[in-house]
Parts: C-alpha cells; sequence; structure tokens
C-alpha cells in the first residue's frame, strides 16, 4: 500500500512496514511523533531503467519540517524488519483492529536531498512539487500526473509532503525511510495508508488489497512487546525508536485468502498507545 506518482510506469508495493510513535529525544522540550516506512517495490523488466516516486502526506505543523527531520538509516537498514519480528506471531487483527470504512498554486517552500536511494523533494504544497521535478536526477525522475498533487492538496491541506523519488532498479537496496515532526495532533499517531499503485488519483471509495504490518509505540507505552535492535546501537536514530511496540499484520493468507480495507489512511490514538491497546480506524483524508 502507497500511492506511487507516475502513470507511464506501474509498480507493485508489498510488504510494507509502518512505524509510528511519539518520542522524548533529547534537547526536546515536548514529545514529537515519527513515522517510518519501508516496502518491497517490484516493477516489470522493462521498467528497471526508469523513475518512480511515492508520494507521503506528513501532519506536521507548518512550516516545521527540513531536511533535519529525515533520520538517516544508512547504518540501521534493518530497524523497520526488527520491529516487525518483535510482533511474530501477529496480534489477533479481529481483536484490535477498528474499521471505519483549481486555483493557481501558491508559491510554497520546496526543498530536495538525497537520502539513502531517494531523491527526497518535501514541499509545503503538494501543488509545488511538480515545478520542482526538473532538479531531481533524470534517472530518478517519474513522469508527473498534475491532477494527482492538485488531489492531494485538497485533500491534505496544510500538510507536508515528501515525494521520495528513485529507480526501479536500485529499489531493492532501499533503505527505510525515517522521519520526526511536530504533530498538528499531539493525540493521534498517523501512518499513511492511501493506495494507488498506477500514477492515477486514488479512488478513495475503492477496497485495496493490502500487505502490511503497523507498529505503534510511544515513550510511555506500558507493556508492549520488546523489540531487539540488531542495527540500533551507535546509530542517530536510536532517539527516535521505542523499545517496545504494539502493533498488527495484515497480509495475504496461506490459502491464498486477500486481505482487503477501504482506501485510507490510519490514524491511532497516542492515548491507547500509552495503555498497551493497539487500535487503529482506517481514515479518508482530512478534506476529501
Amino acid at each position: 500500500m502507497c500511492c506511487s506518482v507516475s502513470p507511464s510506469t506501474q509498480v507493485r508495493f508489498s510488504s510494507t512496514i509502518l512505524y509510528t510513535a511519539e518520542v522524548l529525544p533529547p534537547k526536546h522540550e515536548q514529545p514529537v511523533h515519527v513515522l517510518g516506512y519501508e516496502n518491497t517495490v517490484q516493477g516489470t523488466p522493462t521498467d528497471r531503467g526508469l523513475g518512480n516516486a511515492m508520494l507521503l502526506p506528513i501532519p506536521a505543523v507548518p512550516g516545521t519540517m527540513s531536511q533535519l527531520n529525515c533520520i538517516p538509516t544508512k547504518w540501521c537498514p534493518r530497524i523497520l524488519q526488527d520491529y516487525s519480528l518483535a510482533l511474530i506471531p501477529p496480534l489477533p487483527a479481529s481483536a484490535y483492529m477498528l474499521l471505519s470504512s483549481a486555483t493557481p498554486p501558491k508559491p510554497e517552500r520546496v526543498q530536495m536531498f538525497e537520502s539513502g536511494i531517494y531523491t527526497v523533494v518535501l514541499a509545503e504544497n503538494a501543488e509545488a512539487i511538480p515545478a520542482a521535478l526538473s532538479r531531481v536526477p533524470e534517472r530518478k525522475r517519474p513522469t508527473m500526473n498534475p491532477a494527482l498533487f492538485e488531489a492531494y492538496s485538497a485533500w491534505y491541506p496544510n500538510w507536508t509532503f515528501a515525494l521520495c523519488c528513485f529507480n526501479v532498479f536500485h529499489a531493492a537496496h532501499a533503505t527505510p525511510m525515517l522521519w520526526w515532526y511536530e504533530p498538528m495532533n499531539p493525540n493521534v499517531l498517523f501512518a499513511p495508508g492511501v493506495d494507488c499503485h498506477t500514477g492515477d488519483v486514488p479512488d478513495l471509495t475503492a477496497e485495496v488489497v493490502v500487505d502490511h504490518t503497523i507498529i505503534a509505540g510511544s515513550y510511555l507505552l506500558k507493556g508492549g512487546k520488546r523489540v531487539r535492535f540488531r542495527d540500533w546501537f551507535g546509530s542517530g536514530a536510536s532517539p527516535y525508536l521505542c523499545p517496545r511496540v504494539i502493533g498488527g499484520r495484515t497480509q495475504r493468507a496461506p490459502d491464498g485468502y486477500v486481505c482487503t480495507l477501504p482506501n485510507g489512511d490510519f490514524t491511532i490514538p497516542v492515548e491507547d498507545t500509552r495503555a498497551g491497546r493497539f487500535k487503529y480506524e482506517r481514515v479518508k483524508p482530512p478534506a476529501a
């Protein structure tokens, strides 16, 4: 589950791991939220030399994010896999998961930087992203569908957007994306889940196949599963990684059953997470 942006390059994202948490790193007076994202990208042989990108909305306080909010994971590439392993055997999803079912773009600040295999375009308005794509290396540069960015700008007003551009050939060597941010709503953890792999505007009325692990944490968490990190120590990412987490897994069953959910994102109450109760709600974008 992910939103790709190139209409000329269809890919399949699978085995997605989402990590969302509240943490209190050193030198921070108030808790901040963390978003971790990892998946497996599968293209076709003809796509191997093409660029594509994932579009991630982030509910940060407007104007507060920069390259400094992107946490390098070069030296800890297995952190999200370690979180997933900590949840084996999977928690009983049925017991814990709750389901719910044109004006010109304003000039916006756009930042661009490298993180692992990705060239990241960080913008305060999704409609500001296409104008910056000429600065993305050609081998990673996706083909744009302007309607997609218009939709995201309308659906997520005042949010921050990270366009993570990659070359399909190098996708197998991706390290996790890890961000910290000051949340607009400190009472709710967020994980992006709107799904479309064709570069088109996502259909928010659709049922979509899901194959992912959702991990939630808090520095105040009571209980949960203890995580054994293989790459944690000595990493600058450690202040943003909770040592205990809760979560659930939704994926294809051994008998071939495919799990589907209504298209949307995930919100998780901080209060429940602190108490060790894993509950999420599948929600539409806030202004959809």
